[in-house]
């Protein structure tokens, strides 16, 4: 893959291919991840100065943050929101270690991708559904990203609201830096800057990783497309009057190499998100306790964006699980309803084996202790409202 250049990101655009489409939804997230120099689907990807960057903005992130948090002892307002800010630090650590030494599975994942929609690209049928579905995630992918910026700017553009209506110098966020006093001028100028670059930095990476792994869950969808189709064409070849057998039964090691991609690609989903779910999870639900309770009884206005964007964030990852089993129980009823009954013995035994595989299909958990759906989705919520009415008991 080349190595991307900002000037090569274009306004939404559309295309009559899906392939290029996905070229181009890719295109875009490798420039957020270019910009925190984590483009690892740059072949001659190497550690760079903004790698560096990133590492240090993660690193620094979370000493800055448990600095701050006994700074501020015992202002339960600033520990509260120095709390959610570690939780934004606790999401973000983890995707860039796994961005960064999966580099292989990442340009694998994305070059195996590319070659599914290009073989279909002249499929009439197939291709006006992958062409739809390539759509629907850019267009997802952008109001994600718009989600990150909204929730940067809700930080950034509060010291200038108190600037110029109360005539205050007031910190982007209530992360202080050691052996700096922000409360002289030189110490404000140097806090806000390092604020700055982690802030955005940080919200970028995030958008990155959060891009990414919507790209490769609902492209599931596309294999899950071909399987089906594949399925339905097998079902003409054996209903048939003049079968050709020796058709079919390539037509059923073809359906069954299918299977075993798919079980092969959940598996790799699987085994690299596994923590980062987990503690996408504990980081949502820490910032988003600790916005609401900042938001209820300061009202703390950056709150209201990064609320906002806890929220999405949290429902972006619980839907990705959801279309997984979704999914996944589209295939085992697909395989049910094929006319697997017309079959010779040989092929019988590959459709029963399919079927075996099936019933324990691969769904994403949170840290393997629970689904991530919409059902965890919910009790999340409920979770975060009886920790905020704690807080709100506790302060009362």
């Amino acid at each position: 893959m080349e190595q991307v250049n900002a000037k090569d990101v274009l306004p939404m655009r559309w295309f009559a291919r899906s392939y290029e489409m996905h070229d181009y939804n890719l295109l875009f997230i490798r420039w957020l991840a270019d910009f925190c120099g984590v483009d690892v689907l740059y072949e001659r990807y190497r550690f760079s100065y903004k790698t560096a960057m990133c590492v240090c903005c993660a690193f620094f992130g979370a000493v800055f943050t448990i600095y701050s948090f006994f700074y501020y002892y015992p202002d339960i307002y600033k520990m509260c929101e120095v709390f959610a800010l570690f939780g934004i630090v606790l999401q973000g650590s983890p995707k860039l270690y796994f961005a960064y030494y999966h580099q292989r599975f990442y340009r694998l994942q994305c070059e195996r991708l590319r070659n599914l929609h290009y073989k279909y690209r002249n499929h009439e049928k197939l291709h006006a559904k992958l062409l739809l579905l390539t759509n629907r995630i850019h267009i997802l992918t952008k109001l994600l990203a718009l989600v990150f910026v909204f929730g940067a700017l809700g930080y950034t553009l509060y010291p200038l609201y108190m600037y110029f209506a109360h005539g205050e110098l007031v910190l982007i966020d209530a992360m202080r830096l050691p052996w700096i006093d922000a409360d002289t001028y030189n110490g404000y100028v140097v806090t806000t800057i390092v604020q700055i670059v982690m802030l955005y930095v940080g919200c970028l990476g995030m958008a990155a990783a959060d891009t990414i792994i919507l790209l490769f869950v609902a492209n599931l969808i596309a294999y899950v497309y071909v399987f089906k189709n594949d399925l339905e064409e097998l079902n003409t070849m054996v209903n048939a009057e003049d079968r050709n057998e020796q058709q079919i039964r390539r037509k059923v090691r073809i359906i069954c190499s299918q299977h075993q991609d798919i079980i092969e690609y959940e598996s790799d989903l699987d085994e690299r998100y596994i923590v980062i779910c987990f503690t996408q999870i504990i980081g949502s639900v820490s910032s988003l306790s600790g916005y609401l309770f900042l938001v209820y009884m300061v009202n703390f206005i950056p709150g209201y964006g990064l609320i906002l964007a806890t929220i999405c964030q949290l429902l972006e990852f619980c839907l990705l699980g959801t279309v997984l089993t979704v999914k996944n129980e589209e295939i085992i009823q697909a395989i049910y309803n094929a006319h697997w009954y017309r079959l010779q013995r040989p092929e019988l035994a590959c459709f029963a084996l399919m079927l075996h595989k099936s019933q324990n299909f691969i769904e994403m958990t949170v840290g393997g202790f629970a689904p991530l759906n919409l059902e965890t989705f919910v009790a999340i919520m409920n979770r975060i409202y009886t920790y905020f009415m704690m807080l709100i008991s506790f302060i009362e």
